[in-house]
């Protein structure tokens, strides 16, 4: 039997075994970050190129000049990489009873024991 089992029981032949409990609202806030990485853009040609040549072009006339536009269906990948990170802020804990102030830090928000051990005083 391990020593903090004969201590126990040691404990509980003298004593009254006792557990207590408390109930909190606990609030945490909570802030989330959409983020993103975009890695190296890759480029494929889909097909062939398209050749379009204007109406007013004139074959075989002298100084003519001829115009005409190129297109070419282009797969552009992008690789992006999606990610969130949280921040969590100072968490808040309201108690059931609102009795149990004493001591705790003061971000507790219901519990203003200040005020409430200064009028214990002033009675």
């Amino acid at each position: 039997m391990a020593n903090y089992e004969k201590l126990e029981r040691h404990m509980m032949d003298r004593g009254c075994p006792a557990r207590a409990s408390e109930e909190a609202d606990v609030t945490v806030p909570v802030i989330v970050r959409a983020r993103s990485d975009v890695r190296e853009v890759e480029l494929k040609c889909v097909g062939e190129p398209r050749i379009t040549f204007n109406s007013d072009v004139t074959p075989g006339r002298p100084g003519a000049v001829s115009r005409f536009t190129v297109s070419q269906r282009l797969r552009v990948e992008i690789p992006i990489i999606f990610f969130a990170e949280a921040d969590v802020g100072e968490g808040h804990v309201k108690y059931k009873n609102g009795e149990r102030c004493e001591g705790e830090p003061e971000r507790f928000e219901d519990c203003d024991c200040r005020e409430r051990d200064q009028d214990k005083r002033k009675r």
